[in-house]
């Protein structure tokens, strides 16, 4: 059984995550990413050619919201445990604007997040993440290789 500070400490923890999804992805409050990031942040699988730290995470950030402006995340699940946070996310958005090389194809579509995050002095540390997004590359590749283009 955990003391009251460690399930404080918990509860602040994912409340940092929860800012990060609810205000910063799904509010496009960029300024909260200075919040909820430390300094020396580091995401962990940004993707090529992209920098680890808030620079990264903001250019990424600009890159998703061209391709999908839409874009929206929705929590299915989150857990914490010491200084780590898990979560589990549906991500949804409409492809209006390039992405990966792919020209925009209309296509709502969605794919799943899974996240561990570290969280020190009530700030987001590291970030690690595994998706189910390069099956949707795949579709719009298909779609854009097709012709096709949503309505």
């Amino acid at each position: 059984m955990a003391s009251p500070e460690v399930d404080a400490q918990l509860a602040a923890n994912v409340a940092v995550v929860r800012t990060l999804v609810e205000r910063v992805v799904n509010g496009r409050d960029d300024a909260q990413l200075d919040v909820v990031l430390a300094d020396d942040f580091v995401a962990h699988d940004t993707g090529p050619g992209m920098p680890a730290g808030k620079d990264g995470m903001r250019a990424l950030l600009r890159a998703w919201r061209r391709a999908f402006p839409d874009w929206t995340d929705t929590i299915q699940d989150i857990v914490a445990q010491h200084d780590l946070v898990v979560i589990r996310v549906r991500a949804t958005g409409t492809h209006l604007g390039p992405i990966a090389g792919i020209a925009p194809t209309g296509l709502a579509v969605a794919w799943d997040i899974i996240e561990i995050v570290r969280v020190r002095d009530g700030r987001i540390t590291e970030q690690w993440g595994q998706s189910s997004f390069p099956a949707v590359l795949e579709q719009l590749r298909a779609a854009a290789a097709a012709g096709t283009r949503a309505p």
